[in-house]
């Protein structure tokens, strides 16, 4: 039987509710509404529905702010469980579309468009609001990847500085020398992690 048929007790139940014989005895009593009391079988009032093709803009965006709140947390949590294929493999094998994107000019004149829409007001206030909260929170759920860089950096910076060290620092052009030579290996060391 699908959905839409109805079985024979059903039938029978809604034949006794339309003559008007009142509630079967096993489904209780009429429930009363906020708007007053309603006869059993009778809807509630409803609101009068309007066929509206494309929500007014505040509608709409009230509308958003509702499904993220009400489930935005949940569906966000279960698509990373079950992504359709691994991120980051797709963004290695996705460099040179990125790469070319990079070089359109629409693309380069669309971002700086983007760029224009906005101002410093915006952005200080969205870093204070919404950036500054979750700082130091994302900083410490993240741990693994600051032991990961402080690893990878430490040795490294140990050796350079070694060296920086070990340079003479009598004269101005000694001082130069320091300068550019941590300079340099400071550069080198970037992108490590």
């Amino acid at each position: 039987m699908s959905q839409m048929e109805v079985s024979d007790q059903e039938r029978e139940v809604l034949e006794r509710l339309r003559e008007g014989d009142g509630p079967v005895a096993s489904r209780g009593n009429p429930v009363p509404y906020d708007e007053g009391e309603r006869a059993w079988g009778e809807a509630p009032p409803a609101n009068p529905p309007t066929v509206q093709r494309l929500p007014n803009a505040a509608d709409w965006v009230e509308k958003q702010i509702r499904t993220i709140q009400a489930v935005g947390e949940v569906n966000y949590r279960e698509g990373i469980t079950r992504p359709r294929k691994d991120p980051i493999a797709a963004g290695i094998a996705a460099q040179g579309a990125y790469e070319a994107a990079m070089r359109d000019p629409s693309v380069l004149k669309r971002r700086e468009q983007k760029l224009r829409q906005t101002n410093m007001e915006e952005w200080a206030s969205m870093c204070e609001r919404v950036g500054a909260q979750r700082l130091v929170a994302g900083v410490v759920e993240r741990r693994f990847k600051v032991e990961r860089a402080v690893s990878v950096l430490h040795g490294k910076l140990a050796q350079h500085l070694q060296h920086i060290d070990s340079l003479p620092n009598v004269t101005d052009a000694d001082r130069e020398r320091r300068m550019i030579e941590n300079l340099h290996g400071l550069k080198a060391m970037k992108g490590l992690v």
